[in-house]
């Protein structure tokens, strides 16, 4: 069963489809409660598990729902390079997802980190996205994103103007075919640091972007620390010239996400960072426009 965002929906309810799913749950602590999502840890068979339910029934979160099984599903077939929750049980129809939970320190608790991350940390859940990157399964068309629509939203929300549009459009298809598998949210507090290394959480927005989405994300995200944002540029000057026209589109599209996201904060620190992505977003779209207008 599957509920609409109109209705609202007891604990309890999205509960007892856990139990439907797998009757041998016994639930322990709410871990996250919004309208969309409803998180809770518990046991199954005295083994630690985390329980996730679709609270909300639009379009936009079913499909990342459908995303994550089928992401986790594929791992349970097709190991990944990068250590993910083990899959415990699914139900597409029911909107339940059931995985081993996973104990450790996310990398970083705020998304925009104000504090340092060590650098031996950074530097091995770079390598490990990296080697995601560099993975190829057998996935279909679905899996592809569609940039054409992200960069006229880009432009109608004014994050773009029209040569902005142009240029980005033209790198884009610069670079068309030079998919990389990404996680597609990977902001630190969807790393964990355990005793035996990194585990990636939350795959709702895995998927098959131009090359070297993940990095530009946490370049984006990372800007308000000392040197990670190097560290991310040399690994895409190491990766070639090729290397550059997808990072510069996916640096673009993230940064208009940003800077939307904190274009109306009046409070300081809102303000602040709004300061900061406007910066940024002048230093890559002087890269954009000259990539663009580059010789082929």
């Amino acid at each position: 069963m599957l509920f609409t965002d109109a209705e609202p929906v007891s604990d309890d309810a999205l509960l007892g489809l856990v139990y439907e799913v797998c009757p041998r749950f016994v639930a322990g602590t709410v871990l996250h409660r919004s309208s969309t999502s409803f998180v809770v840890a518990g046991t199954v068979d005295l083994s630690p598990v985390v329980a996730k339910v679709l609270a909300g029934g639009s379009p936009f979160w079913r499909e990342h729902f459908l995303r994550e099984v089928e992401a986790y599903r594929l791992f349970e077939t097709l190991p990944p390079p990068v250590r993910t929750p083990r899959l415990r049980d699914a139900d597409p129809n029911r909107g339940v997802l059931i995985l081993d939970r996973v104990f450790g320190r996310p990398l970083a608790y705020d998304r925009h980190p104000t504090t340092p991350i060590p650098p031996e940390e950074l530097a091995g859940a770079l390598t490990e996205l990296r080697q995601l990157g560099k993975w190829q399964p057998p996935v279909g068309q679905s899996w592809i994103v569609n940039y054409t629509p992200r960069i006229d939203r880009a432009r109608r929300q004014g994050m773009f103007d029209d040569a902005d549009r142009a240029a980005v459009a033209a790198l884009a298809r610069r670079a068309a075919g030079r998919w990389e598998l990404a996680h597609g949210d990977a902001v630190l507090d969807n790393v964990l640091k355990t005793r035996d290394g990194f585990v990636f959480l939350d795959w709702a927005t895995a998927g098959l972007y131009l090359a070297g989405f993940d990095l530009a994300q946490l370049w984006v995200l990372l800007g308000e620390l000392h040197g990670p944002r190097r560290v991310i540029e040399d690994l895409i000057d190491d990766a070639g010239p090729d290397a550059a026209p997808p990072f510069l589109v996916n640096l673009a599209l993230l940064l208009g996400r940003e800077r939307r996201t904190y274009q109306h904060r009046m409070d300081d620190v809102g303000a602040a960072r709004r300061a900061r992505l406007a910066a940024a977003w002048d230093d890559v779209r002087e890269r954009v426009h000259r990539a663009a207008s580059a010789p082929q």
